[in-house]
């Protein structure tokens, strides 16, 4: 009897494998993705430590803002990361639904050199810490107006500090960056002319004539090594980078006349202030700004950092397929889990209240 009823489980056992054999258990998804270098650190951190229950992974690759969109465009990457969105009507625009979702913020850093030093007479400098600048002094850096450290104009606003009488070396995005649209667009709106708003190559915005020697980096890592041993250098990025090197950043105006220092906390406030898209039509037009924000860079906020900027998450609205389902599930991670817990001590802006709110509709519209 004790053989019977062993043989008989072994049997029952044998068969209810088979039958769980028989039914494939729910596939989990890589999926892929390209885009800004101003997101990387974030987007890499988050994936890295993603770990859905369904055992989905997730590849970042740092190209760029435009490179993302494109490859986005063309189907080749699951979703895309940008600082910019794509313009209605563009060439290179998706034939397909997509979805903008705000991601996350942060501060637009102006960084020169930290640890090197110069001389003047006999006496050794490193450069000042907290230097003043405003968007005219920007401007004439990058067009070449402004050529050396030293020059009176930057002087004035920074009485009493010491400064190289040395060429600017400049350090600029290569055409795409979605940081450099944002970058161009904060020139326009302030100086009221001599930039092309939302303009994705800084040479062609400024008019055709950068100053001379202006180097062309494809991400913000880059320029951010760059400017880290070059003791005349200059370049933008984001605070992620500027916080993982050594450089002194650049007290910026805002629009209440207040010079402010890039952080968390000052961004938040500038984009805090800002005002969501949402079209609630859905309809192929809509897409192409739906979820985005409108950033008024002259917007009066007493303590913002006036140059911050959001990322976005771009994937694919409607038709359920599986990839797009877990990029639904990814984005939702990061707005919700990744960006609150990692965001505030790398240089980045969790969203909160209606901006959050709505990141999460945008995001439910995906898949």
């Amino acid at each position: 009897m004790q053989k019977k009823f062993l043989a008989t489980a072994a049997a029952l056992a044998v068969s209810a494998s088979a039958l769980l054999a028989a039914v494939p258990a729910s596939a989990a998804s890589n999926i892929t993705g390209k885009g800004s270098s101003f997101a990387n650190n974030a987007i890499q951190y988050c994936a890295s430590h993603y770990n859905p229950s369904n055992d989905d992974t997730v590849a970042y690759t740092s190209t760029g803002s435009g490179t993302g969109r494109t490859e986005f465009t063309n189907g080749t990457v699951n979703f895309a990361v940008s600082d910019g969105t794509y313009t209605a009507g563009a060439s290179g625009t998706p034939s397909g639904r997509y979805v903008n979702v705000p991601l996350f913020g942060g501060p637009v850093v102006f960084a020169y050199n930290q640890t090197k030093t110069f001389k003047v007479g006999k006496a050794k400098h490193k450069m000042p810490a907290g230097l003043k600048l405003n968007a005219d002094l920007i401007s004439k850096i990058f067009k070449g107006t402004i050529t050396k450290w030293n020059d009176a104009a930057i002087k004035a606003l920074n009485k009493g500090k010491v400064l190289p009488n040395h060429v600017i070396d400049v350090y600029y995005r290569t055409s795409g960056s979605g940081t450099t649209a944002n970058l161009t667009t904060y020139l326009a709106q302030t100086l009221g002319s001599g930039w092309l708003t939302n303009n994705k190559d800084l040479a062609a915005s400024a008019g055709g004539t950068l100053a001379p020697g202006a180097l062309a980096k494809s991400t913000s890592s880059v320029i951010a090594d760059l400017v880290e041993s070059d003791l005349y250098g200059f370049g933008y990025f984001d605070l992620s980078d500027a916080a993982a090197n050594k450089v002194n950043k650049a007290a910026l105006k805002n629009g209440k006349g207040q010079y402010v220092a890039p952080s968390v906390a000052a961004a938040q406030k500038f984009l805090n202030a800002q005002t969501a898209i949402h079209d609630s039509s859905n309809t192929l037009a809509g897409d192409a700004t739906d979820g985005t924000l409108s950033i008024d860079f002259t917007k009066q906020v007493s303590g913002a950092y006036q140059l911050s900027i959001v990322t976005y998450g771009i994937g694919h609205r409607g038709g359920g397929a599986a990839n797009d389902l877990s990029v639904r599930g990814f984005f939702t991670n990061v707005v919700s889990t990744c960006l609150p817990k990692y965001g505030p001590t790398h240089g980045y802006v969790p969203l909160s209240g209606s901006l959050k709110a709505e990141a999460l509709t945008q995001i439910a519209a995906i898949g």
